[in-house]
């Protein structure tokens, strides 16, 4: 089952991006379109949401048809040391997500570059909890903090790595930050970011944390992620 964080900070962050022009697609499991699409429809964007391919050749598919200049992940297990995919809890959720994170590794991670380099996207990851794509950038801090953590930490690293309380903060902060240097407001606003949740609820998506599908974000209630967003547009405001 989807997540409510996740979908909305790639909503908000793809609908920036494309205000300042750039061409933006959106790839996810098959079971997650729904929850994706609909966030994209509360913020008027085109529902428009690959699914991941089966096989070895899936990344390269994606990297071939897209030609990227940047890979942007949200919220997105990576593999662990041991290469299964699991969640906070040390749970394996491989049977639900399709190995996305090859497209990360494919490109390489931080340290090899980054724009200029050739054909290699930048590559970004936003995660909140360890097991996330991009925190292979800091597994060994990870695997310091306990047996759960070490056996959760994502191995995938990317170039820029952004860490948030949750998630969808973290999309956010860096949309603050586009609107700020373009001098534009590309944030979305507090009433938004309700309408945002709520349409992944109806869609399908559960709290990751309570497991409940409630429009709720990883335990926390509507008005804190509302105010997050308004702190954002304060702080960052054009």
């Amino acid at each position: 089952m989807a997540e409510t964080d996740g979908p909305p900070g790639a909503a908000v962050l793809g609908r920036a991006l494309r205000r300042l022009g750039a061409d933006v697609s959106y790839v996810t499991d098959a079971e997650s379109i729904p929850v994706m699409a609909a966030a994209l429809r509360a913020l008027g964007e085109l529902p428009e949401v690959r699914a991941y391919g089966d096989g070895p050749g899936a990344a390269a598919d994606v990297l071939t048809r897209t030609r990227p200049t940047h890979l942007v992940a949200i919220e997105r297990p990576a593999r662990a040391g041991s290469g299964d995919y699991l969640n906070m809890r040390g749970d394996s959720v491989a049977e639900w997500n399709r190995p996305i994170d090859e497209i990360f590794v494919e490109r390489g991670g931080r340290g090899r570059g980054g724009r200029g380099s050739g054909s290699r996207p930048v590559t970004v990851g936003v995660g909140d909890g360890g097991n996330e794509i991009g925190m292979g950038n800091v597994r060994a801090r990870l695997a310091k903090q306990g047996p759960l953590m070490a056996k959760i930490a994502a191995t995938v690293t990317v170039d820029h790595l952004v860490v948030a309380g949750v998630s969808n903060w973290g999309a956010y902060g860096i949309v603050a930050h586009l609107g700020h240097l373009a001098g534009q407001a590309l944030l979305h606003t507090p009433a938004q970011e309700r309408e945002l949740v709520a349409a992944c609820v109806e869609s399908g998506a559960s709290d990751g944390v309570t497991r409940r599908r409630e429009p709720t974000v990883d335990g926390l209630p509507l008005d804190v992620h509302a105010s997050v967003v308004a702190l954002l547009g304060v702080s960052w405001g054009p």
